[in-house]
């Protein structure tokens, strides 16, 4: 679908879900069902319909996204540092409690988990003017949240 001129924000701020057995989570909470608002106050932001972000996020992203580090594709790899993939987001799901990617991990990605390195997901999202989602493009393992109401990586029960 084409939109009218859209915005990117790097949104720093999903909890990952906890790693039993060391293993990294199959999937990871991308956003917030309902209002999405920002510690430091960027947005809010809203999903209009979820099954529509979905789908076309995964085709404006030929069937995966990369999950790097600290959004080092935004910021690294334009002056030509590394922005290695720890992980590629090869499914995106709408569920109550908002959106979801099920992740392939690298092996460098999975020892970062298994370490417990990092404990949120930032998704990076394209948004209209007047703060309505239309894709998700890619997503970053941080340590420091941004987005509100995301589950934690290494929290209890996600």
């Amino acid at each position: 679908m084409h939109y009218p001129a859209f915005h990117t924000a790097l949104c720093q701020a999903v909890a990952l879900p906890s790693i039993e057995g060391g293993t990294a989570p199959d999937w990871v909470h991308l956003l917030p069902a309902g209002g999405i608002t920002t510690v430091d106050n960027r947005g809010p932001y809203r999903v209009a319909d979820a099954a529509k972000l979905v789908a076309e996020s995964l085709q404006s992203i030929g069937g995966q996204a990369p999950l790097d580090e600290n959004h080092s594709t935004d910021l690294a790899a334009p002056k030509g540092e590394p922005s290695p993939a720890r992980g590629w987001i090869k499914k995106l799901e709408a569920r109550a409690d908002g959106i979801w990617g099920q992740v392939d991990w690298t092996d460098a990605g999975k020892a970062l988990m298994a370490d417990r390195a990092y404990r949120f997901i930032s998704p990076v999202i394209q948004h209209l003017k007047d703060g309505t989602v239309i894709g998700i493009a890619r997503a970053a393992l941080t340590n420091r949240p941004n987005l509100r109401g995301l589950t934690a990586l290494h929290s209890e029960g996600a």
